[in-house]
């Protein structure tokens, strides 16, 4: 906990699973087109900051394949109204938007982020306490 309590003081970003590691579901996976990609979600966990956004990082994996993985990252507003674009990586604009459509098709995934912001938010608060 204590590299999640560094990042709190910073003001960076900490992943859910750096916050409940145990979980079976700890990142979440997403078909797209034939690729595989693992989608970490980060939350700022300062009590008293109200941004309501998820950092979420995509991770294009190649399973069988001897290759790097390729990723994006984007800033995703928690009421659904959108996502800016934090590091492209080598994707385009339009697949970002393509791949980010396919992954909030589900409105279950945005109860679910808002879900965890909250259980961040709730951690913060026991860890400084």
């Amino acid at each position: 906990m204590h590299a999640v309590l560094t990042k709190i003081a910073k003001g960076i970003t900490v992943c859910y699973s750096e916050a409940f590691p145990d979980q079976n579901e700890d990142y979440f996976h997403l078909f797209y087109i034939g690729k595989l990609f693992i989608v970490a979600d980060s939350y700022c966990m300062n009590p008293d900051c109200k941004c309501q956004e998820a950092v979420l990082n995509f991770v294009q994996t190649y399973p069988r394949e001897d290759r790097k993985a390729d990723s994006f990252m984007i800033r995703f507003k928690l009421n659904g109204s959108g996502y800016r674009i934090h590091d492209r990586g080598k994707f385009t604009r339009r697949e970002i938007k393509a791949i980010v459509m396919h992954f909030t098709a589900d409105d279950m995934l945005l109860e679910l982020l808002n879900v965890r912001y909250k259980e961040m938010k709730e951690k913060a608060k026991e860890i400084l306490s």
